[in-house]
């Protein structure tokens, strides 16, 4: 079992004994400490000692209060296409987690053409490179370099920064802020004592928030939620949306298809930050569940990890393997040779954000952005 791995279970209370409560104590610690120094870090930002630099775009940020998957990059795409299909130069800026890229700035695409692999960009950069094939996508960690660089060689009319709602050094016109209803605030403690990246009360800086993955809570639990961010900003707009299953793709050959699932027997692959979501999304579906693979978020695939997968779905005798678009980049083009010779499909399940119930909310956030300054 893996560092991260042990250290998840002690937190979620599945090990016990001495020696996990010694670990959960020195967590606690470590998580208060964390927390002093993301309050003072804020605070030199509220207090303008510390200066947020001001792009020659509007700037929008979308982040999250936790760590883990929130559902925010199909939000990052709905928000760059509704914008740029309204004429506005967008570009996308992204930290490019796990890239191999070492630069300060990197190019994954033009807006014309992809120039980076998977490797080189980073899955999550890749993907919305992928999938935004007219608008550009930079990487780099100083997103004021980056920043800079999109409006100079870009000439951005709109930055949507990914990731960035504690990435202060940037000032942004808009934050919008991706709370998983599914698990909005986890256990209530920071990091590594939780999943919390700054205290709850950092959701004051909100112009937005966004639910997602509301269809798969209880309308009790949601009422709970919109309380709760309410009681915290009440000036903030919440819009609730869900992800929308539109395609099954054969990982091989690309092609996309309906979705059927209805009495499949189903293998579900995931590296991701909330897998249980993406395998009730295969239950609701009709899918029949026989197994699931977890691996850590953003997990690179290898050749005997692929093996495993095979070996594990014949024994099974499962009728499809599915995982999502964020993994599927994280599999070597290699190894989609490879995958094609075996006799189970092993397809890709593709997803979009639909807002719910507050459609003309998103709509006048769409005019707010326009008008912004």
């Amino acid at each position: 079992m893996k560092l991260e791995e042990y250290l998840l279970d002690i937190v979620e209370g599945k090990k016990k004994g001495i020696i996990a409560k010694i670990i959960l104590v020195l967590l606690t610690i470590l998580s208060s400490l964390y927390r002093s120094i993301i309050i003072l870090r804020n605070k030199l930002y509220d207090w303008d000692i510390k200066k947020s630099k001001q792009l020659d775009a509007k700037v929008i940020s979308i982040g999250n209060i936790t760590v883990g998957g929130t559902g925010k990059t199909p939000i990052v795409q709905k928000l760059a296409r509704t914008l740029s299909d309204k004429g506005y130069k967008v570009v996308v800026l992204n930290r490019g987690y796990k890239a191999k890229f070492s630069g300060e700035v990197g190019v994954v695409s033009n807006g014309k053409e992809i120039l980076m692999s998977a490797d080189e960009a980073g899955d999550e950069a890749y993907m919305l490179a992928a999938s935004l094939k007219e608008i550009p996508i930079i990487i780099g960690s100083d997103r004021a370099k980056t920043g800079e660089y999109a409006c100079a060689q870009f000439e951005a009319d709109f930055i949507i920064m990914d990731d960035a709602f504690q990435h202060r050094q940037v000032a942004r016109d808009y934050d919008i802020v991706v709370v998983d209803a599914t698990n909005p605030f986890d256990n209530g403690y920071l990091l590594p004592r939780g999943k919390l990246r700054e205290p709850l009360s950092g959701l004051k800086r909100g112009h937005f928030f966004l639910l997602t993955k509301v269809d798969q809570v209880g309308e009790n639990k949601l009422k709970e939620i919109k309380k709760k961010l309410i009681k915290i900003n009440a000036a903030a707009a919440i819009i609730t949306t869900k992800h929308e299953p539109t395609y099954l793709r054969n990982l091989t050959n690309q092609q996309r298809q309906s979705i059927d699932l209805a009495s499949e027997k189903v293998l579900a692959v995931s590296g991701i930050g909330n897998p249980k979501s993406f395998e009730d999304t295969l239950k609701n579906l009709g899918a029949d569940l026989v197994d699931k693979i977890r691996f850590a978020d953003h997990h690179d695939y290898t050749k005997e990890e692929i093996l495993q997968i095979f070996t594990q779905a014949s024994e099974k005798n499962v009728d499809k393997i599915i995982t999502t678009e964020k993994d599927a980049v994280s599999i070597d083009d290699d190894l989609i040779e490879e995958i094609g010779l075996e006799k189970i499909n092993f397809e890709v399940l593709g997803i979009e954000i639909k807002i719910i119930d507050s459609q003309y909310k998103f709509d006048e956030l769409i005019v707010k952005l326009e008008v912004a300054r």
